[in-house]
């Protein structure tokens, strides 16, 4: 076997687990499909779409699906990129502290949403804590619903769990550098920032853009962080929503109307980060 083939094979293993995984999607896809186009006789039928995208909830999941992910991934972003940047430049104890980094990481998602709970419930910690800085006037509603204020709490509980995730893709890529580029830099009198600035971040890029493009992907299937928290109600996203007409309203058909059109939404938005990025690697 000559060295293209063994390469084509190579790829074609590589391939198989997604190709196996996608196998494994079609059923309940066409399922789904299936449920959401045809009533209980089996007709063809826009009753559940109609039923869904005139429910108000829908929409301001839509909203928010849009909103959260985007503000969680911003902060992702700026906190791991800073925090890599600090953790690379410590000399001392450094597996020490990138353990501490991702222990919100390692907690198992049920537990570090309990303990939100009760750090910013009403009577939870963090009022505890204000109340005896400051007294009573302190003492503020977090989760109350219809506030600006509830949306932010909830964009950094769900971004500060995952936040490692940034911070080692990031981390990593930083130490794959040479160091001759920094020695060069600090010779030549290139200042802390200007390193970071000029030297650093730009070799990163492609890394960083794949640990954004992970996390941006998952961010849009943000479920358990405001479920657990406040309801479905209370600031609804899609996949609360389709929980939702499933397990509480008991419309199965509308559940699945719901789940497609965030596949849509992912899916184009996949489509989109795709030709950008192709666009971009033209323009170069």
């Amino acid at each position: 076997m000559n060295y293209l083939s063994r390469r084509k094979l190579t790829y074609w293993l590589l391939a198989l687990p997604a190709l196996g995984f996608l196998g494994l999607q079609i059923w309940p896809l066409g399922y789904a499909v299936k449920s959401a186009v045809t009533n209980s006789a089996g007709h063809l039928t826009t009753a559940h779409f109609q039923q869904v995208f005139s429910d108000p909830l829908y929409w301001a999941a839509v909203r928010n699906n849009f909103i959260i992910p985007i503000a969680s991934v911003a902060f992702e972003t700026v906190i791991g990129v800073g925090m890599a940047l600090w953790f690379y430049s410590i000399r001392k104890r450094k597996t020490f502290w990138r353990t501490v980094a991702i222990v919100p990481y390692a907690v198992p998602e049920i537990v570090y949403l309990l303990t939100m709970k009760l750090v910013f419930r009403e009577h939870g910690y963090l009022n505890s804590l204000l109340l005896n800085l400051h007294g009573s006037t302190w003492i503020v509603d977090w989760f109350q619903p219809g506030r600006v204020l509830v949306m932010v709490v909830i964009i950094f509980i769900d971004a500060w769990r995952v936040t490692p995730v940034v911070f080692l893709i990031v981390l990593m890529a930083l130490e794959q550098l040479s160091e001759s580029f920094l020695e060069a830099a600090r010779l030549d009198g290139a200042t802390r920032w200007q390193l970071i600035r000029f030297i650093q971040i730009p070799l990163i890029v492609p890394a960083l853009m794949v640990a954004i493009a992970l996390r941006a992907v998952d961010a849009f299937r943000i479920f358990a962080t405001p479920l657990v928290l406040l309801g479905v109600e209370a600031l609804p996203v899609i996949t609360s929503v389709a929980y939702h007409y499933k397990a509480e309203a008991n419309n199965p058909a509308a559940a699945n109307v719901t789940a497609l059109s965030l596949a849509v939404l992912l899916f184009a938005g996949t489509l989109v980060t795709i030709l950008f990025t192709a666009k971009k690697r033209d323009q170069r």
